[in-house]
């Protein structure tokens, strides 16, 4: 069994488990591919884009149409800070 090594941690908010189970079902095999993905690259911020988010500029990925996934990454402790995972508007504050 082939297993990578993962190169990044995450550090996910107090209701990260929450804000998962609000996102429709079809969207959550989609947040795991993307954080598999982000744990096992070089450099995380090249998979998102930088934007202004309500808890300040953040890299996001688009989980769907309405859902995204805002998060950044601290290059001294190979951490993944995930903000936000959720509707646009609520990772945004705005529509």
């Amino acid at each position: 069994m082939n297993r990578s090594i993962r190169k990044w941690d995450f550090k996910k908010p107090k209701d990260f488990r929450k804000q998962v189970l609000n996102l429709p079902h079809s969207v959550r095999p989609k947040l795991t591919e993307v954080m598999t993905r982000l744990s096992n690259t070089d450099n995380p911020n090249l998979f998102g884009k930088k934007k202004t988010t309500r808890f300040g500029e953040y890299y996001t990925i688009k989980l769907s149409n309405s859902h995204r996934l805002a998060y950044a990454a601290n290059f001294e402790t190979h951490r993944i800070e995930v903000y936000r995972v959720g509707e646009h508007k609520l990772v945004y504050g705005k529509d």
